[in-house]
């Protein structure tokens, strides 16, 4: 249960993580806002690490830069994603993506479920489908670019979370910070590499500083999560992130909200209900 209750935050702060980075995006360039975000966010691992613990070990090290390439690569794809079309489509997109490489190597790790389980993850993944439907008239246009940007954003979060779930149980903080070092690099380097300096609103750094803080949380509750219950579950349950930004999306923004998004909320949370029972 208690890694339930992790994922389930885990999925707020990430879902929220998307809104507030989505319209961040939409006020300054994306690698900018990388360059200025990633290193902020490291800042605050940093300080959290000393009461943290853990052993930077090679294998740490080795998974924590997967995960921090594929983090780098699904950062820029998903909050342009984001930023140029409907983000009550954009997020679950990538969420469809991104839990179906977690689940599957949570299977070949050797992970094991009851059939009650294995239905809550399915009407869970049914659930992210149905919050993804989006009405015509969205104030920003679903576009092929924007559907593979978005697509391509979740095989690069299923990376980034397989990889984190890979790195040892005594590695504490550690494998976070060497994600935070390598898409920071990444990322500064890019936006030097594309000529993107300039100076960003005052708007677009509060947004994007708050959409960071939240993404390292969200971060921090899915290593714990995946620390204490199955890939498999965590990554369902997690992969629901896209109904904080949907409902922000439709309470800030106006976009608007189907009637199979809202069937889409109750079934996500009978699934969230089948999987703590399950496990």
């Amino acid at each position: 249960m208690t890694a339930i209750l992790l994922a389930l935050g885990s999925s707020v702060a990430y879902g929220l993580t998307d809104f507030f980075g989505g319209l961040a995006a939409r006020r300054a360039h994306i690698l900018l806002l990388g360059a200025m975000t990633q290193p902020f966010g490291l800042v605050l691992l940093l300080c959290v690490l000393p009461f943290w613990g853990g052993e930077l070990s090679s294998e740490a090290l080795f998974w924590g830069l997967i995960s921090g390439l594929g983090g780098a690569c699904a950062y820029v794809l998903l909050f342009r994603s984001l930023a140029i079309g409907p983000m009550s489509v954009a997020s679950p997109l990538s969420a469809i993506v991104a839990v179906v490489l977690p689940v599957t190597s949570g299977v070949a790790f050797g992970e094991r479920l009851p059939v009650l389980g294995w239905l809550g993850i399915a009407l869970g993944i049914v659930s992210v489908v149905m919050v993804s439907q989006v009405h015509e008239d969205a104030p920003h246009p679903l576009t092929l670019k924007v559907f593979w940007m978005a697509a391509a954003s979740g095989v690069f979060i299923s990376v980034f979370l397989v990889a984190l779930e890979r790195t040892p149980d005594d590695s504490g903080l550690w494998p976070l910070v060497v994600v935070r070092v390598v898409t920071t690099v990444i990322l500064v380097v890019g936006v030097i590499a594309a000529h993107a300096i300039s100076r960003p609103t005052a708007e677009a750094v509060k947004l994007a500083a708050l959409s960071t803080t939240l993404d390292v949380i969200a971060t921090l509750l899915f290593l714990m999560a995946t620390r204490q219950g199955l890939l498999t579950v965590v990554a369902v349950i997690t992969a629901l992130y896209p109904a904080a930004t949907v409902v922000m999306a439709k309470v800030v923004l106006g976009e608007h909200l189907q009637w199979v998004q809202r069937a889409g909320f109750v079934m996500a949370a009978v699934s969230v209900s089948l999987l703590a029972v399950a496990v």
